[in-house]
């Protein structure tokens, strides 16, 4: 039997994301749907029910987001607690658009994040008020 004296196996590097975090959907079913003339009692109403979930932080900004990256020395990786805050993000941001009513849709449709939806709609409301009191 021949074999090379100096042949070792290649150096193989597996990344295992070990984050112990679950992803939560948000039941709104039982929400108000957001239209013109409910924003305060629905705001009410979404910030209780994410804050019983601890996703609060997502709307109000609390919850900071995590760099998409982290280096390890030798190379940069993607950061799975960005991947998962990104993912639970998407979850709420979908929650919130099925929690507006489709009139008011339109004031959401350039935003990607669920503090955007938020803070898009809190920003219009009080523009609306002003109407109203003058």
């Amino acid at each position: 039997m021949s074999s090379t004296g100096n042949s070792s196996p290649p150096n193989v590097t597996e990344t295992i994301s070990t984050t112990p975090h679950t992803l939560l959907t948000v039941n709104m079913s039982h929400v108000s749907k957001l239209t013109a003339t409910n924003y305060l009692m629905w705001k009410i109403q979404i910030h209780a029910l994410l804050d019983g979930y601890d996703l609060a932080g997502h709307i109000d900004g609390s919850t900071l987001i995590p760099a998409a990256t982290t280096n390890n020395g030798d190379e940069i990786l993607v950061n799975p607690e960005h991947t998962f805050w990104k993912r639970q993000d998407k979850l709420i941001f979908s929650s919130l658009i099925g929690a507006i009513s489709p009139s008011l849709q339109p004031l959401v449709s350039r935003v990607v994040t669920s503090a955007e939806v938020w803070n898009t709609l809190a920003l219009t409301s009080k523009v609306s008020s002003q109407d109203l009191i003058n």
